[in-house]
């Protein structure tokens, strides 16, 4: 998993944390992880994607996209976003604030 995704992880449990409590986030990101398991197992599960880097994928759960991408025997876990956000401008942000960093 990248960072990108390790914070996008922390930021949904901040989020739903103070507005559901920590069971509900907690559920719910297990429920992520899980899917990353099954991905990892299945990489073409989800379907291929234009516009983010070469060899993305996205696999939907939910009100959420796991975007990764196949490598070697297993994926790397990219990014997650609520199916709300305007996902290419989210991946852009992302992206600028690690070459600032």
């Amino acid at each position: 998993m990248t960072r990108r995704a390790g914070s996008d992880l922390d930021g949904m449990f901040q989020y739903w944390a103070e507005r559901a409590g920590v069971n509900v986030v907690d559920r719910l990101i297990d429920g992520l992880l899980a899917r990353c398991w099954m991905l990892a197992q299945q990489p073409k599960a989800g379907r291929a994607v234009e516009g983010f880097e070469p060899g993305i994928r996205l696999f939907p759960l939910d009100r959420y996209l796991i975007y990764y991408r196949p490598i070697g025997y297993g994926v790397e876990i990219m990014h997650f976003f609520h199916a709300a956000r305007d996902e290419k401008k989210a991946w852009k942000e992302s992206t600028s604030r690690k070459k600032r960093s």
